[in-house]
């Protein structure tokens, strides 16, 4: 009995198999033909994009097509038409899609950007976006703008001149004064780190407004001393005479923070 218990089994098992691979094969075969088709969608829609934009060019009809997507994202769109409309050159927008053939979804716009730094040189496009970035940064002049946001090419940070030593210096020059409560309990080897964060405004006048601490301990005896930790990472950030942001090239408002990590003398930033 066990030995046909054991046949029954090999032989569903084997069936299984042959039917699971039938379906495979099904689906490869029906992938195969919906990607043929979709390559046939696209190359109808390149051709008919194509000839849109040579009647457009030969009419002295110009447009620049604005990605949107998996690109980088630029708040001066509004800026950038109003830029180009001095060139007679209109802009619109073009989503992207991430399984598309991508020399086949921009066959309008390759064309279209070509014929345009053909008739106003090969960095037009790149020197008008940075020209829209500094408008829109004057017409938002009182915007707090991310750090990320900034031109950050120079340090906040007084006492260094570039942004990698900054990242690093504030961290050492705030270790230097402090000290631990003598009942801490340290980082083990292995755990993870403490910290305290400081988040705050920077104005244009170098002034630091709306600040926000938080303090989280890998210990949860170590909570006690977050009121402590919180205010000796305040007065740090406001003693500290910082150097306002910039994007292109203007001096703006920017939310900024720093975080102090405890226990770390062999921890890279």
């Amino acid at each position: 009995m066990h030995k046909i218990k054991t046949f029954y089994i090999i032989l569903i098992s084997l069936l299984s198999i042959n039917f699971f691979a039938q379906i495979s094969k099904s689906d490869s075969i029906e992938m195969a033909k919906f990607l043929e088709e979709e390559n046939k969608m696209w190359d109808s829609i390149c051709i008919t994009q194509t000839k849109i934009a040579k009647e457009e060019i030969s009419k002295g009809q110009l447009t620049l097509v604005i990605p949107k997507g998996m690109v980088t994202m630029y708040e001066s769109d509004s800026e950038l038409d109003s830029i180009l409309s001095h060139h007679n050159i209109k802009t619109i927008s073009q989503g992207i899609f991430c399984t598309a053939p991508s020399d086949k979804q921009f066959c309008y716009s390759e064309l279209m950007n070509s014929e345009i730094e053909k008739k106003f040189g090969e960095n037009f496009i790149e020197l008008k976006r940075l020209e829209a970035e500094k408008a829109y940064t004057k017409n938002n002049i009182n915007k707090i703008f991310s750090a990320s946001d900034c031109d950050r090419n120079h340090s906040i940070y007084p006492f260094t001149k570039n942004l990698d030593d900054y990242l690093e210096q504030y961290d050492k020059d705030y270790f230097k004064t402090f000290t631990y409560p003598a009942d801490y309990i340290h980082r083990k080897e292995n755990d993870l780190y403490s910290w305290t964060r400081v988040e705050f405004t920077l104005t244009i006048n170098g002034e630091v407004k709306n600040l926000q601490v938080k303090s989280s301990f890998r210990e949860a005896y170590n909570q006690k001393f977050a009121k402590e930790f919180n205010e000796n990472a305040i007065k740090f950030v406001k003693n500290i005479k910082w150097i306002p942001n910039k994007r292109s090239g203007i001096t703006v408002n920017s939310h900024e923070y720093v975080t102090f990590m405890y226990d770390h003398e062999n921890w890279e930033r």
